[in-house]
C-alpha cells in the first residue's frame, strides 16, 4: 500500500477582465499554476452596496461602491 500526499488549499476566484470577486473553492496546490484568475488571499468583508475587486498587479483586494438606483415612489 502507498499513500499520495495531496495538498488542498482554499482559493478565491475573480474575473480575469475586471477583478470582481466570483466566489471561493478548494484546489490541489499542484494545479494553482494551471488555473487563471484565482488567489489564496481572502477578500475583505463587504456590505450591501460594495464589491471586492482583486488587483493582480499588487496582489491585493479593494472594495468598490456599487452605484444604487434611486427607488421610485409609487
Amino acid at each position: 500500500m502507498f499513500y499520495i500526499k495531496v495538498s488542498v488549499m482554499r482559493v478565491f476566484y475573480f474575473s480575469p477582465e475586471s477583478g470582481v470577486y466570483q466566489g471561493e473553492g478548494f484546489l490541489d496546490e499542484r494545479d494553482l499554476e494551471r488555473v487563471e484568475a484565482l488567489t489564496p488571499i481572502a477578500p475583505p468583508r463587504y456590505a450591501k452596496g460594495e464589491v471586492p475587486v482583486f488587483n493582480a498587479t499588487t496582489q491585493s483586494w479593494m472594495l468598490l461602491k456599487v452605484p444604487q438606483k434611486p427607488h421610485l415612489s409609487q
